[in-house]
């Protein structure tokens, strides 16, 4: 993982970071629209080594360029996008945070990422907790989001001659994700389903007009620090599809 610290939400520690890191969010530059270089970091640091699609805005923290000024290197990005499943109103989704190897404040991208979304008339952001790769939200709880309960097991993707091919791979390399049309297709390979472990759902609302958006999908404000993970209650599913398709 070329000394990657494996960061919360797509990539996570196995412990809660707090807020934070060696190198303090005074010594950082936020800088928005570096999509290629953040893509070069998702590619090495990122457990998926997969960019999201349908992205809406990326932010990004640099070190400080030295005596000359301007940016030194890219330590962590936020991937933003349009949400790979349907909601009944509109969300932008953090589909991707990663950070390389030196400690930085993960809650200071996610803060700054927010202030610029609202700027950009966004209202209500969401992301998702893959327990499958052990994560549990920890960034988002020191960022003082809320958590609205774990969802149920689903299928996020195909086993292909033991290889795992996430739901979205198997609709841009075959063209479906049907497990009996993948078998007609490949008759001599084996192919089974896999389930993911249930994803914890959290979400910010960035105003009053989120808060009310919020409120008419059924997110919920469940106290995810008083209540273990199995004991979670279910993450609202009324109003989005419940098909996620969104194996990170």
């Amino acid at each position: 993982m070329n000394n990657a610290t494996i960061v919360e939400c797509r990539t996570t520690p196995r412990h809660p970071l707090g807020d934070g890191g060696a190198i303090p969010a005074s010594s950082l530059h936020f800088r928005t629209g570096r999509r290629q270089e953040a893509e070069g970091m998702v590619l090495t640091y990122h457990y998926s080594r997969r960019v999201p699609s349908n992205v809406q805005m990326v932010g990004s923290l640099h070190l400080d360029g030295g005596l000359f000024g301007g940016d030194g290197p890219m330590v962590a990005a936020a991937f933003w996008s349009i949400p790979p499943t349907r909601w009944a109103e509109t969300v932008i989704e953090l589909t991707r945070l990663v950070r390389g190897s030196e400690q930085v404040p993960l809650t200071f991208l996610v803060s700054r990422c927010a202030k610029e979304l609202k700027r950009k008339g966004y209202d209500l952001l969401v992301s998702f907790a893959d327990r499958t790769q052990g994560h549990e939200g920890y960034v988002y709880r020191a960022s003082n989001w809320n958590y609205a309960g774990c969802r149920e097991h689903a299928n996020d993707g195909m086993v292909i001659d033991g290889a795992f091919h996430p739901g979205r791979t198997c609709n841009s390399l075959f063209g479906t994700r049907s497990l009996d049309k993948l078998r007609q297709m490949f008759p001599h390979k084996t192919i089974e389903p896999h389930f993911d472990e249930g994803k914890h759902c959290y979400w910010l609302a960035l105003g009053k007009r989120g808060e009310a958006k919020a409120a008419r999908l059924g997110l919920t404000h469940n106290a995810k620090g008083q209540r273990g993970a199995e004991g979670a209650s279910a993450a609202p599913t009324g109003s989005m599809c419940s098909e996620r398709e969104k194996a990170r």
